[in-house]
């Protein structure tokens, strides 16, 4: 009766191992989705918006004098989207995309956020702390230096330096979106912006000037005049127009996706061989017409020029975000040294694990006082809540060739997952799950507690034990599935870890995620751990790499299962056969068998040895 419970969960975990593997192999991409009707709605209708230029994913705004109506156009701004240029990865692997705008002076006029799947910050709250953020660089250009302070940073700024505030909880996103923006409109202004000596030519081709009926025109004309006049002080920041956030990928049914791409290469060719030398901040002569303009034309540079212009742009981007982790890393030097000493100590402790659960009492105490440390430190304090949202990152980061340098911002995040990798290796998931998981900790704590107060969680049939146990193989393999298939399903699939709301964000969020979050916790009341041993996705991939375990270390006898029943009725897991065999996929590690192996009270062999030796 017990040997088709266990046949279906090894073959789960198997399924599960597959899945994780497959989907590494499925590749992705990344483009703007954006076509000219879309621009003309997001700038209000604002400006006479031209045709994207033949090179380079840009749309030229243009402007017509109040005063002359029959003049042709000026040429006032550029708009482009983020991921065209820069497809920088956030916390989630995905590239976040904004809306850019600027003058012809180099000045950001705008940003908007477009598209981002965040995890921290998918519902509406969450996307305004960004967007206010991206509203910061108004008025600045891509010649300043940025530096990203706390959330409560004063935000002082001058003609080179400027601070901008920060978000709580979005170290990752907003070091992701400061280099969007900037390695975007550096691409432009470089490409589009031509420095003189004493002018500020810019090139704009003629299929790009904008053609309209009279209707039109009349229609646009105050409003033209109005913009014209904002635009004339270049070095001011305009006035913020209050939109609703828009999904690019919900803007159009029609993607430009693949035009885009083909002028992207001679963009790159453009903008680092001007990179290096800024633009001229000449207001004065930038209020040129279109008919005045001189015409663009692609660059045409062999393949190998090509390559190596595009290799140089890549490894700017790279020397950038090696700089942000580096700071990164410097500045939480106080909290990687607390969490490296105590990863030691549970190191010590584990290889150990005889001497340190030689005394049940005082294993107790100290394994107490480590979950005390995990929740409160690790969770809380220094935000290391490992969660499935890693793994499905760097899942998708891998299947789109790219690396994992995205996670370095996070040092808690880059050792912890080390430590879990090496101890995959020796121990299995209970390290993690048993040892470094916040939210496990505060379920094991939840029910101390209710002990302590008389309380008793149930313990479930083995067959139904068994069942539920496949519930979170079933969860990982919807949430992997759903990644390529379905990913507004994945983003909602990951919610079921209640992570982000019990200590990255503290309780603070909407009531349902508050509710699932409580309802988690208090399962643990009733059921020992509930949660990590039936639904939790996370738990679940972590079981499924049990076989990079090198070898079995929970110390066994003879008699365990035949006729010794002890350490399998005393696991609050039922992670122990009836064989005696330990299923290190669902063991947690708590070092009660280990405990019980070595104790004369409760260890029938050594309780039978006793007997005899008296």
């Amino acid at each position: 009766m017990q040997l088709l419970p266990t046949i279906s969960l090894y073959v789960y975990r198997h399924l599960t191992t597959i899945v994780l593997l497959m989907c590494c192999l499925f590749n992705t991409a990344n483009a703007g989705n954006l076509v000219k009707g879309d621009i003309e709605r997001m700038v209000d209708y604002f400006y006479i918006v031209g045709e994207i230029l033949p090179d380079i994913p840009a749309y030229p705004l243009f402007v017509r004098d109040a005063a002359n109506p029959d003049a042709k156009p000026e040429l006032k701004a550029y708009v482009f989207e983020s991921i065209d240029f820069a497809p920088v990865r956030g916390y989630s692997a995905k590239p976040i995309n904004l809306l850019i705008q600027i003058d012809l002076s180099g000045n950001f006029l705008r940003i908007r956020l477009l598209d981002h799947k965040e995890p921290l910050f998918l519902d509406s709250a969450g996307t305004q702390k960004l967007e206010r953020f991206a509203s910061q660089y108004k008025g600045l250009t891509h010649r300043h230096t940025i530096e990203i302070g706390p959330f409560n940073d004063p935000g002082l700024r001058d003609e080179n330096v400027a601070h901008v505030k920060g978000v709580q909880q979005g170290t990752i996103t907003v070091k992701a979106i400061n280099r969007a923006i900037l390695t975007a409109a550096t691409a432009v202004a470089t490409a589009k912006l031509k420095n003189g000596a004493d002018e500020n030519v810019t090139a704009v081709g003629s299929a790009a000037i904008p053609k309209e009926s009279k209707e039109v025109k009349e229609q646009k004309l105050t409003t033209a005049s109005e913009e014209s006049k904002a635009l004339n002080t270049s070095s001011k920041p305009v006035a913020e127009i209050t939109e609703p956030r828009v999904d690019a990928d919900k803007v159009s049914n029609t993607s430009p996706s693949a035009e885009k791409t083909n002028k992207l290469d001679a963009t790159n060719t453009v903008a680092m061989a001007g990179s290096s030398k800024g633009v001229n901040d000449n207001s004065s002569a930038t209020q040129l017409s279109v008919a005045d303009a001189e015409i663009s034309q692609p660059t045409s540079l062999n393949n190998d020029t090509q390559s190596t212009i595009n290799s140089s742009r890549e490894l700017s981007i790279q020397a950038s975000e090696r700089d942000d982790w580096i700071a990164s890393w410097q500045s939480r030097r106080g909290h990687i040294a607390i969490l490296l000493t105590g990863l030691v100590v549970l190191s010590v402790a584990l290889i150990a694990q005889l001497r340190f659960s030689a005394n049940p009492v005082r294993m107790r105490r100290l394994r107490t006082l480590y979950l005390l440390f995990t929740v409160v430190f690790i969770g809380w304090i220094a935000q290391g809540q490992l969660t499935i949202v890693n793994i499905t990152a760097a899942t998708e980061a891998l299947s789109s060739h790219g690396d994992l340098s995205f996670m370095m911002n996070d040092p808690m995040t880059v050792i912890l997952w080390l430590f879990v990798g090496m101890s995959l290796l020796v121990w299995g998931r209970g390290t993690f799950c048993g040892w470094l998981c916040p939210f496990g900790a505060l379920q094991e704590l939840i029910s101390l507690i209710a002990n302590a107060l008389g309380h008793k969680q149930c313990r479930l049939r083995a067959a139904l034990d068994a069942k539920l146990k496949r519930v979170k193989y079933i969860i990982l393999i919807a949430l992997m599935v759903s990644l390529y298939v379905a990913p507004p399903m994945a983003e909602l699939l990951v919610e079921i870890e209640p992570f982000k709301t019990a200590i990255s964000l503290y309780f603070v969020r909407d009531w349902p995620y508050v509710l699932w979050a409580l309802f988690c916790l208090t399962l643990s009341i009733f059921i020992y751990r509930g949660y990590c041993r039936y639904i939790c996705p996370l738990g679940a991939a972590l079981a499924a790499m049990g076989f990079l375990r090198f070898w079995s270390w929970i110390p066994r006898r003879n008699e365990c299962g035949t006729p010794c029943q002890s350490c399998r009725h005393r696991c609050e897991y039922q992670a122990i056969e009836p064989t005696g065999k330990i299923d290190y996929q669902e063991c947690f590690q708590c070092l009660d068998c280990v405990s019980i192996y070595q104790d004369t009270e409760r260890c029938y062999p050594l309780i039978q040895m006793k007997k005899i030796s008296a």
